[in-house]
């Protein structure tokens, strides 16, 4: 199991729930911008002029944590008038917990279908703040500027490739794990980066759990052959993939 440790533990939770033999390795770390980089300084600026937004679309649990640590030394109250969004359920919770009513897709929790509820919504002009790591897929944007809103991004993380101490490698290897969850095409490649030498790790056999049909064509380019697709990169959907494909 990849996810980031701040993230972890529900799914290692999960997973040994099911009865699964569970051992957590990062394969992506997750820190926050630095607040005087021009990314950091543009946060502020956008926390501080929320009420001039439209729509805020909040991207993961990630954007969420530290965005509302930021936004809400300015919003006392959030404010009126702003429609805010959700990718996927727990980043729905999180708004919800900070007191913000976030709509979110009725199926799936892709920026596709983030798009498929809220492009009807989108007038001629409109002002959109996305909240994200930094870098990433440009379909949220692209469509949105296509309907002709105007589009501006928070970049409040960063995403870097951990480093593995040895003894923690030693302790992998010696797991030999069968199975791999990889929650997103970025820590694919880290995972590949970091482990695909291994001797346990064997592409024509070790099963990978992937979030997206996306994400499993990036697997298939990287070599990998035995793919279990979810369909969403939640918890339960791609627990649910593994254990449908173990009963089988």
């Amino acid at each position: 199991m990849t996810r980031p440790t701040a993230q972890a533990k529900v799914m290692v939770e999960l997973l040994r729930k099911y009865e699964f033999e569970v051992q957590h390795l990062p394969c992506l770390q997750i820190v926050p911008v630095d607040p005087q980089s021009m990314d950091g300084l543009q946060c502020k600026q956008w926390a501080m002029d929320l009420d001039n937004f439209d729509h805020i679309i909040v991207t993961s649990t990630n954007a969420s944590n530290y965005w509302l640590d930021l936004a809400e030394n300015y919003w006392p109250q959030w404010p009126h008038g702003v429609n805010w969004w959700a990718l996927g359920d727990a980043t729905q919770a999180q708004l919800m917990a900070a007191g913000i009513v976030a709509g979110k897709p009725d199926v799936g929790d892709t920026s596709e279908d983030l798009l498929t509820e809220l492009l009807p919504r989108i007038k001629n002009h409109q002002k959109v703040l996305i909240v994200r790591g930094c870098g990433g897929r440009e379909t949220l944007s692209d469509a949105l500027v296509k309907a002709g809103a105007k589009v501006n991004y928070a970049q409040c993380y960063q995403r870097e490739r951990p480093a593995i101490n040895p003894e923690r490698m030693l302790s992998v290897n010696e797991f030999a794990p069968q199975v791999v969850i990889l929650q997103s095409g970025e820590t694919l490649v880290n995972f590949d980066h970091l482990l695909s030498h291994q001797a346990w790790c064997d592409k024509q056999r070790t099963i990978l759990v992937l979030p997206s049909a996306r994400v499993a064509e990036q697997a298939k380019i990287l070599g990998y052959r035995v793919l279990l697709t979810s369909g969403s990169a939640s918890n339960q959907a791609m627990c649910d993939t593994l254990v449908q494909k173990i009963q089988k």
